[in-house]
């Protein structure tokens, strides 16, 4: 396995973690100053249905073989909700009929390394800043699994092989499925090395594999933004500077707050360079909120490109 700035053996494997019920392995995408590639180590613990799921973890394979894999990127039609499971299920070895995605929690150990640890899905980053710990990820887990048949067979290691979710001892002809080796996996040591597969190996990565989400948009089941309600929500629209890199010099909320069902105006300061700010109308729903950023009377501060067009 390569070593680079953006990933070692040492942080994947102190972000391991092994849960008792089924076999959980977590990489974080860190934070630090070397262009926000350096790996965070530890976060709080996300619940697992039975018992401690393993921080910024990336895949979960459950005693009926199930493998689920964490998507820290927003699905806008792009794809990462497929893409960034293939990679996982690559590796592994996975059957892609038993590959489900779930989105990660708001856990600060998925951030983006390439903006200093905010969620951010942007600029046809998602799969280039995944590639190397998702590949980890599933190699590792399956590197897992053939040690855990290999001990149950009393066989070596090097004579066992995978093939869509199971591990295989050609000899004996025996075979295990990737569920019945979960409790046995999960008891190993995170191994130092997982040897990833040669892309010329590849059976899923540039095949074109089921999507995921395509189910669900079919049945009408899926979940969008829009469609979520919690009690005591409220909506903001943001009204954004007319020219790049501009700023609030100032503004008035007076006109905004007279709108039936705005409840706050807030100035938003500029994130990060060439990320700008703005002023927030927050609402109880989208329409007052519209009303409340139309009636704005906000004074900009045009920037370095005041003139340009």
């Amino acid at each position: 396995m390569d070593e680079s700035p953006m990933f070692s053996r040492r942080v994947f494997l102190a972000t391991g973690a092994k849960a008792a019920a089924g076999l959980a392995l977590g990489v974080a995408l860190g934070r630090g100053t070397d262009r926000g590639l350096a790996w965070q180590e530890g976060a709080t613990p996300i619940p697992l249905e039975a018992g401690a799921f393993a921080p910024n973890a990336w895949v979960r394979i459950a005693p009926d073989g199930a493998v689920t894999v964490r998507l820290h990127k927003a699905e806008m039609g792009q794809g990462v909700s497929t893409a960034l499971p293939t990679i996982v299920a690559e590796e592994l070895d996975a059957a892609w009929d038993r590959v489900g995605v779930e989105y990660a929690y708001g856990d600060p150990a998925y951030g983006s390394p390439l903006n200093g640890g905010l969620h951010l899905t942007f600029g046809s980053t998602s799969v280039r800043e995944s590639w190397a710990p998702l590949r980890l990820a599933g190699a590792t887990a399956r590197a897992m699994l053939v040690e855990a048949a290999a001990g149950e067979w009393g066989v070596e290691v090097a004579a066992c092989r995978t093939e869509r979710g199971a591990v295989v001892h050609d000899p004996s002809g025996r075979r295990l499925g990737y569920g019945a080796l979960t409790a046995a996996a999960a008891r190993l040591p995170v191994p130092a090395d997982a040897p990833l597969k040669n892309p010329a190996e590849f059976r899923l990565v540039g095949t074109p594999v089921p999507r995921l989400d395509i189910p669900a948009k079919v049945d009408g089941s899926a979940v969008f933004a829009i469609d979520i309600r919690v009690p005591g929500m409220l909506t903001a629209t943001v009204l954004r500077p007319p020219v790049f890199g501009g700023a609030v010099r100032s503004f008035d909320p007076t006109a905004a707050l007279a709108v039936p069902g705005v409840r706050h105006v807030v100035e938003i300061p500029a994130v990060l360079p060439g990320v700008d700010g703005g002023v927030a109308v927050v609402a109880d729903g989208y329409w007052p909120a519209k009303l409340g950023r139309d009636a704005l009377a906000v004074e900009w501060d045009d920037g370095p490109n005041a003139g340009q067009s």
